[in-house]
């Protein structure tokens, strides 16, 4: 079976649902397809590596009481036939049990839009345009002992049916952008930039200011001192700001953790846990993003979600286990890698804008630091404490940002005592794009950002 808009073959799953559901009150089909292209241009060598298409189905039955799974990587009718056979075979239907509403009828095709469909660029002009890329930051500076350009194309179909949908979309994410290893004979240090998104071969650019920028850093950054420990004012580049939603409220109002008892999230639904600045989004819609989709992996149709509203948390992220046990709304959160397992997880996650200038949120602050790009991050959504590693920060005395940089920042806090203090928020939002695993580390595309924010944050 080919993924796709074949009406003959969608008609074929629909009838494999209403075979299932003479005995399970509820089923649907999920077949997911992916290719990949992953291009890398070293100072020493070049790779090109190209996967797919990796395909495999996930047959769904609702017992009454708990859901049932087959997974197939036999996509021809007979062996979708026999997953189905198979499933059906061996659940137990608990009559009276939670119902589940399969949605509204609907039938809807989707795909990326993009200006140049990278299917019609050559692998040898990609391949070139990382060469280039890296040859141009290469000779930008002595001090650079290792360049390298990474292009990475994903391109996935996703067919959808239960009783009432009928869906299908193909997505194509890209990643491009350079890192640099630079060292002054004693010191080394590394800086990265790149662009991510849902799109076409349109996305695999960087601005060249934020290329200057990064040259610009490097004296700076072979000079750079860890930052002395203690609570700082702080203001968070739109990278950082997203690393911080997706700690802070991203894994904490995931609901199938509210189940486990396992986020204190629960609790504090319609409650204050930040300052009335402070609104918060999660959004599959969002334009060419890299967490966007048309509907998740249990059929939802993709929308915006409010986490927080002027800092009071409104809302968790529902996959259909935990939104129909726990008589939330549905989102458009259930998601799983390929065919693994579906949770309760984020796509889009960033703070609202505000209406503050960052040139002013910088000359509010006497004594500070604005922190850079991302690292890594940890969370406890339990105990509600946050953990973000920063790759750089830069020093602010008397209004006004200084050459003085500090190197791998990390941020700690207590998250309502965090978000609380936010003081002022820019206007600038802007994504960041990466992957989050969960469970047993099935990994998902998401992305991350919101705007310059100023708040207190302790560092060391």
């Amino acid at each position: 079976m080919t993924i796709g808009r074949n009406p003959a073959e969608r008609s074929f799953l629909r009838e494999l649902v209403a075979e299932m559901e003479h005995k399970a009150p509820y089923a649907s089909i999920l077949i997911n397809e992916n290719r990949s292209l992953a291009i890398s241009s070293a100072t020493r060598m070049d790779r090109v590596n190209e996967t797919g298409p990796q395909a495999g189905a996930v047959l769904t039955a609702w017992t009454g009481e708990h859901f049932e799974e087959e997974v197939t990587s036999d996509l021809s009718r007979d062996g979708l036939a026999q997953a189905a056979r198979n499933l059906i075979g061996r659940i137990s239907v608990k009559p009276g049990g939670l119902s589940i509403d399969p949605g509204p009828p609907t039938a809807a095709d989707y795909a990326t839009a993009h200006r140049i469909d990278p299917a019609q660029v050559a692998i040898s002009d990609k391949l070139e345009h990382c060469r280039e890329m890296r040859r141009q930051i290469q000779e930008a500076d002595q001090r650079i002992v290792d360049a390298s350009c990474r292009y990475n194309e994903n391109r996935i179909k996703t067919t959808f049916v239960n009783r009432n949908r009928d869906l299908f979309q193909e997505i194509t994410y890209l990643t491009f952008g350079p890192m640099i290893v630079i060292s002054d004979g004693s010191t080394t240090r590394y800086d990265i930039l790149y662009n991510a998104g849902t799109g076409g071969y349109e996305l695999a650019q960087v601005d060249q200011q934020e290329v200057d920028a990064m040259i610009a850093r490097i004296p700076c950054l072979l000079q750079a001192k860890r930052v002395e420990p203690g609570l700082y004012d702080v203001i968070t580049c739109p990278a950082a700001s997203g690393l911080i939603a997706h700690e802070s409220f991203g894994h904490g109002v995931e609901t199938d953790m509210f189940l486990k008892g396992r986020a204190r999230a629960h609790d504090y639904i319609n409650r204050p846990v930040g300052s009335e600045l402070v609104d918060l989004y999660d959004d599959p819609t969002w334009p060419a993003g890299p967490g966007s989709f048309f509907f998740d992996d249990e059929g939802q149709p993709a929308s915006q979600t409010k986490v927080l509203d002027k800092g009071v948390l409104v809302s968790g992220l529902t996959d259909l286990n935990a939104a129909m046990r726990l008589k939330l709304p549905r989102t458009a959160n259930g998601r799983r890698e390929g065919t693994g397992k579906a949770y309760a997880r984020m796509t889009n996650t960033y703070f609202g804008a505000g209406s503050d200038k960052l040139e002013d949120m910088i000359a509010s602050i006497e004594h500070g630091i604005y922190l850079g790009d991302f690292e890594s991050g940890m969370e406890d959504p339990k105990g509600w404490g946050v953990q973000c590693v920063l790759r750089w920060g830069r020093a602010i005395e008397d209004g006004k940002l200084t050459d003085q940089y500090f190197t791998q920042v990390g941020l700690t806090g207590y998250v309502p005592d965090l978000l609380g203090s936010i003081s002022m928020t820019a206007d600038d939002i802007r994504l960041s794009g990466g992957t989050c695993g969960k469970g047993y580390k099935e990994w998902v595309r998401v992305g991350d950002g919101g705007p310059h924010m100023k708040m207190k944050a302790r560092l060391g």
